[in-house]
């Protein structure tokens, strides 16, 4: 019998079982049946009660002639799971070890060029742009996938030229959050 079978007909059986039993006697069940699932290789590799750790946050207002590396500091918190990101800073900093995906987007005004970094204790990790926009708002978005240590610092900023305009009302944004422990 293929282990998958096996998983199938236990957790078809407990499903039967739990109808008909006590809370107490529930516990005990769902233990023997994850003691059965750990020994032919079926358990989850990390808790379900694992701390979340994940934001989002977006432009308050318009920003103007924003210099090059210039750090944008999203200042409206959405979520901010495991307080791992400063509004006050725009810095992002890993409370855990773990891998973690950041995605951010902004909009730009007609005419425009735009580029912006994202950045991992001053190495940069992915880039963004748009030169010279041809219609009146595209937002170009960016993503990326990255390990981090406790206490590595994300953020994104402006590089190569000047930003002209990014158009705030949660048209740009800067969000992140962990995948998986390490």
């Amino acid at each position: 019998m293929s282990v998958a079978f096996r998983f199938v007909f236990i957790l078809c059986f407990s499903m039967h079982r739990v109808t008909s039993t006590s809370h107490s006697k529930f516990v005990e069940d769902m233990n023997g049946y994850r003691s059965v699932c750990k020994s032919i290789g079926l358990e989850p590799k990390q808790s379900c009660t694992g701390s979340v750790i994940a934001f989002h946050a977006s432009l308050k207002n318009h920003l103007r002639n924003v210099p090059v590396n210039t750090i944008i500091k999203f200042e409206k918190v959405h979520l901010n799971k495991g307080n791992g990101y400063d509004p006050a800073t725009g810095v992002f900093i890993a409370p855990e070890d773990g891998v973690y995906s950041f995605a951010w987007s902004f909009v730009t005004g007609k005419g425009d060029t735009m580029y912006l970094a994202a950045v991992v204790d001053n190495q940069v990790q992915a880039n963004t742009c748009i030169d010279k926009q041809q219609s009146s708002f595209i937002n170009t978005s960016g993503h990326f996938i990255q390990e981090l240590k406790r206490g590595n610092k994300v953020w994104i900023r402006t590089w190569y030229e000047t930003a002209k305009l990014l158009n705030a009302n949660h048209f740009s944004y800067f969000s992140g959050y962990k995948i998986i422990s390490n």
